[in-house]
């Protein structure tokens, strides 16, 4: 780790693979669901049901794959070694995702999309520590997590700019925007890791003088880390609301509002606005700490949602109004949040003498599995059990309320718990520079 400012090249090369992840993740959640139920003709209930068991399966893996990459030792680094064997999975299982051959059942959505988070665990959580451990200090954690989430909306952004140039060119069927999304995510995806692993180094693991302890006894102060229980706790409360909205954003604008055509560009300026707002929100960080800042982004993307239940037939603008609010919160909030990873390892490393990022990464990207797979079954069941399908050619009104009710009111409620969780969060600036400041009285090489 460093302890100095890094070179923006330095953070900005290693921020560069999180432009074309947004290639795959943002069509699984906004455009799968209504491209298997709509156009396929799938039930949206199996779809959610699907979507909910493949996450559950995958986040099982996580765990050992962060603490094998902790373990890893070899002259490549501990963590590029994964990134480099979990592409190819990654991009197999993308494509077929993206492009089914025809008609098809339940059971080829789950087999290739379990396959297609396999790999984006073996990516991601080595990823997310490899950059968990370029900076020991409380703000340029930040400053790095803040690059990252801009590439990620920058992506999102390309990403939601397909549909729109097909669009203009007469290409609107989605079936011709899954795939070149598909085929933009298998090009640029590995080309960019490898420059990125070409460009940034992995710093040195260092390990602490502490007493030997067992492997279970390492568990057992994981699981008793109050701050990294509140951390995933606060984790699932925002994302389960925001995997609502963006489940059931798409069939809000077709089915509610009645104007399909404001979704893409909704979206769009969503993420511009997300990029545009990062530099506010690392100044409020900076000022009144991560843990505040990011609870004040929760309950701006928990005001904005409530306001969506004014929008009804024809009020296209204004619900693309809210969305882009959402984004002012969102790519700030999730960029600081993620910086929080970092300090909660520090605590865990003064603990064991081990610098355990890989299995921390891991523990908050299963947590945020498990809000997305509550987020989808929320947005997905509750309108099911209200009879409401997508492809029925009309709806009544009592399912069409309670899709409303449950896009609107839900978010709210969650980021309202985020916020409560936050707001006294104990690693603060001064806890965290006491805590490195220990780790460096006690550091030997490892």
């Amino acid at each position: 780790m460093s302890d100095v400012r890094l070179s923006r090249s330095r953070i900005g090369w290693y921020a560069l693979p999180q432009i074309p992840h947004g290639f795959a993740l943002l069509p699984v959640v906004n455009f799968v669901p209504g491209f298997y139920s709509d156009r396929l003709g799938m039930p949206l209930a199996i779809v959610g049901i699907v979507l909910v068991l493949t996450r559950l399966a995958d986040i099982v893996v996580d765990p050992f794959i962060g603490a094998w990459s902790d373990s890893t030792r070899s002259r490549f680094g501990r963590r590029k070694p994964f990134i480099a064997a979990g592409l190819p999975l990654l991009m197999l299982a993308t494509w077929f995702v993206f492009v089914p051959p025809g008609p098809v059942g339940a059971t080829y959505l789950f087999g290739w999309l379990f396959l297609m988070y396999l790999g984006f665990t073996l990516v991601d959580i080595p990823y997310g520590a490899w950059g968990a451990e370029l900076s020991t200090d409380y703000d340029e954690r930040s400053r790095i997590q803040a690059w990252k989430g801009a590439a990620n909306s920058l992506g999102s952004l390309v990403t939601l700019s397909i549909p729109v140039v097909l669009q203009s060119l007469g290409y609107g069927d989605i079936v011709l925007t899954m795939m070149a999304m598909a085929i933009c995510f298998i090009i640029l995806q590995p080309t960019c890791f490898a420059l990125a692993m070409w460009k940034v180094p992995e710093f040195p693991e260092r390990r602490i003088a502490a007493p030997r302890q067992s492997v279970l006894q390492r568990w057992r102060l994981l699981a008793a880390n109050r701050p990294l229980l509140r951390l995933c706790l606060a984790l699932m409360l925002l994302i389960a609301g925001m995997a609502i909205g963006a489940t059931l954003n798409m069939i809000i604008f077709k089915h509610v509002v009645g104007q399909p055509e404001y979704f893409a560009p909704a979206i769009f300026v969503q993420n511009v606005v997300a990029i545009l707002a990062i530099p506010l929100w690392l100044r409020v960080a900076a000022r009144v700490g991560k843990h505040r800042a990011v609870a004040i982004a929760a309950l701006v993307i928990g005001m904005m949602h409530a306001l969506s239940f004014f929008a009804t037939r024809g009020d296209g603008l204004l619900l693309a109004t809210i969305l882009v609010g959402i984004g002012v919160a969102m790519g700030g909030g999730f960029a600081i949040l993620n910086a929080m990873v970092a300090d909660i390892v520090d605590r865990d490393q003064v603990d064991t003498g081990e610098e355990r990022t890989g299995v921390f990464v891991a523990v908050l990207g299963m947590a945020t599995k498990f809000a997305i797979v509550i987020g989808v079954l929320l947005g997905t069941a509750i309108p099911g059990m209200a009879s409401f399908q997508p492809s029925d050619a009309s709806h009544s009104a009592n399912s069409l309320l309670t899709l409303r009710l449950v896009y609107a009111f839900v978010a709210p409620l969650l980021a309202a718990m985020t916020a409560w969780l936050l707001w006294r969060y104990p690693i603060d600036r001064a806890a965290q520079e006491e805590l490195r400041r220990e780790i460096a009285a006690r550091t030997r090489p490892a």
